[in-house]
């Protein structure tokens, strides 16, 4: 092999490892199939994940070497369920040391209510017209945190009973925006600190996957509240 063909394979080789490094440890995406965080995150979004947002790991490992941080309250983060490998993308709503509760899918921490406001049009007008007659949508505020949620009008849905939780140290309360149709901690459980793999900051791109994948124009490097 020429030398100089050699050379360039060499650069290659250490750039494909330095940018497989970055996503082990520091940057990666992941695309969202369901429609669990609607309004926010949509079917076809793919979702940049800071994977050290919280914990730094050795390159293409697991090992967790040093903490960078813990997740907030109104954060959207990456986890993995305890029974399987699969990723799971949810908002954090109860922190640790926490008592909540979650009456007609709207929470309560420490028994107070978050306020509900009207959501401004633009922030779901993305959304089908079917979605968006059958649902009311609503900003969720606590404290220094608010976001967008999405709720049926007429709803006998299970996660609509009321649940109370105790949050003990090292543990989370999740829920997906989309509070009549998600899988969260009312049906798996609090979510450890270990589980959790990063912090969603915004939509890279987005296909339309009922539109032949057709890149949605509105939605390019769209940051996440």
């Amino acid at each position: 092999m020429p030398r100089n063909l050699f050379h360039e394979y060499k650069v290659l080789a250490v750039i494909i490892i330095i940018i497989f490094a970055g996503r082990s440890s520091f940057l990666d995406w992941n695309h969202v199939s369901t429609g669990s965080m609607r309004p926010a995150i949509i079917e076809g979004d793919r979702v940049v994940i800071e994977k050290s947002a919280y914990d730094f790991a050795l390159p293409f490992t697991s090992w967790k070497i040093i903490k960078t941080g813990n997740p907030s309250r109104g954060e959207i983060v990456i986890f993995k369920k305890h029974d399987n490998s699969q990723l799971l993308i949810k908002r954090i709503v109860g922190l640790p040391g926490e008592t909540i509760e979650i009456v007609n899918n709207k929470v309560r921490v420490n028994k107070v209510q978050a306020n509900y406001k009207p959501l401004k049009k633009k922030l779901f007008n993305h959304l089908d017209l079917y979605t968006i007659t059958k649902n009311e949508f609503a900003l969720e505020v606590f404290e220094d945190s608010e976001h967008p949620i999405m709720l049926q009008k007429e709803s006998e849905h299970a996660s609509s009973s009321a649940i109370r939780a105790n949050i003990p140290e090292g543990y989370y309360f999740v829920l997906g925006d989309n509070r009549n149709s998600s899988i969260d901690s009312r049906n798996i459980g609090l979510i450890p600190r270990e589980q959790v793999f990063g912090r969603a900051k915004l939509v890279a791109f987005s296909l339309d996957y009922s539109n032949f994948y057709i890149p949605r124009e509105d939605r390019f490097f769209k940051a996440l509240n």
